[in-house]
C-alpha cells in the first residue's frame, strides 16, 4: 500500500514530536504492509509569513533529521516529501517557490474545518487551468460540506479527486465525517483512502484495518483503488480515471417527484 497522506516528519508541525516516534511511525507503516510514503507537513499561511524559504529550511532540517535516524536504526522505506496545504491568497506563490506538488501535477489541498471560501469554484478551476489537480484532503471532515454533502461532487465535477482519511471510515473521527465519508464511497466519488496520521495513539496509521474495511463494504477492488493504484499513478504524475458523480438524484417514485414541486419538500407527508 502507499499513505499519501501523513505527518511522520519530527517537530515540524502537530504530527511526530520526536525522532523516537516518527521511527515507530515508520516502523508501524512497514508492519501494516505501506511499502511507499508520502510525507505531507502542513503549511498554512504563518509558515511562510517571512518568506516561503522558513517553511523550506524547517522542512529540510526535519527531513535530514529523519533520514539521518533512519539510516542509524537500519530502516528502510521509500519515502518523498510534499505538503498539505491550506488554502490561503499565497497559494500561487507557495506552488511556484515550494516542492509542494505530489508527482509534479497534483496539489494536496486542504481547507479549513469550519469554513470554506465563497469563490472555491473558482480557486479549483483557476488551479485545474493551470494544470494542477487538487486533491481535497479529508473532506469527509469539512462542517460545511457534511451539511451540504453534493458540494463535494460539484468539485469533483470541476477536477478535483478526493482523500478520505482512514480514521473516518473507521468511526474514529465522529458520525458526521463517517457518514459523509460513506455518502462519497457511494456515489462513487473517493479517489485515495489516506491515514492522516500523526502519532502512534490518537491518531494511527490504520492503513491494514482502513484497507479491510474497505474490502468487506465495498470490495478489494475499490480498495486497491484507494490505496495502492491510484496513490502510485499520482506519484507517477499520471492521470487518473475520475467519475463524474450526479449532483443531483433523478427522483425514483411518484411521491418523489411531487415533492420537488412542493416547496421546502414540506406539503406531502
Amino acid at each position: 500500500m502507499i499513505d499519501i497522506h501523513n505527518h511522520i516528519i519530527p517537530g515540524v508541525d502537530d504530527g511526530a514530536k520526536s525522532v523516537e516516534i516518527a521511527l515507530d511511525m515508520i516502523r508501524e507503516a512497514q508492519r501494516q504492509g505501506v511499502s511507499h510514503l508520502v510525507l505531507t507537513p502542513h503549511l498554512y499561511e504563518p509558515d511562510i509569513m517571512q518568506g516561503t524559504h522558513v517553511w523550506r529550511e524547517r522542512i529540510k532540517q526535519g527531513k535530514a533529521e529523519l533520514f539521518d535516524a533512519m539510516k542509524q536504526a537500519d530502516l528502510e522505506m521509500s519515502i518523498e516529501v510534499r505538503a498539505e496545504v491550506r488554502y490561503q491568497e499565497w497559494l500561487s506563490k507557495i506552488i511556484s517557490e515550494l516542492d509542494v506538488l505530489i508527482g509534479g501535477r497534483y496539489l494536496l489541498l486542504e481547507f479549513s474545518f469550519n469554513i470554506v471560501p465563497n469563490r472555491i469554484e473558482e480557486i479549483i478551476y483557476n488551479l485545474v487551468i493551470d494544470g494542477i489537480t487538487p486533491i481535497l484532503a479529508h473532506p469527509e471532515r469539512i462542517v460545511p460540506w457534511q451539511n451540504e454533502p453534493a458540494k463535494v461532487l460539484e468539485l469533483i465535477r470541476l477536477g478535483c479527486l478526493s482523500q478520505i482519511d482512514l480514521g473516518s471510515v473507521l468511526g474514529s473521527l465522529g458520525r458526521s465525517s463517517e457518514r459523509l465519508a460513506n455518502y462519497l464511497l457511494e456515489k462513487g466519488a473517493v479517489h485515495l483512502a489516506g491515514s492522516d496520521s500523526h502519532n502512534l495513539t490518537s491518531r494511527p496509521l490504520l492503513a491494514k484495518p482502513g484497507y479491510d474495511w474497505l474490502c468487506d463494504n465495498y470490495g478489494q477492488g475499490l480498495a486497491d483503488k484507494l490505496l495502492i493504484e491510484n496513490p502510485e499513478r499520482i506519484i507517477r504524475g499520471e492521470e487518473i480515471e475520475i467519475f463524474i458523480p450526479r449532483v443531483h438524484e433523478e427522483p425514483d417514485t411518484w411521491r418523489d417527484k411531487v415533492k420537488q414541486w412542493l416547496p421546502f419538500n414540506g406539503g406531502l407527508r
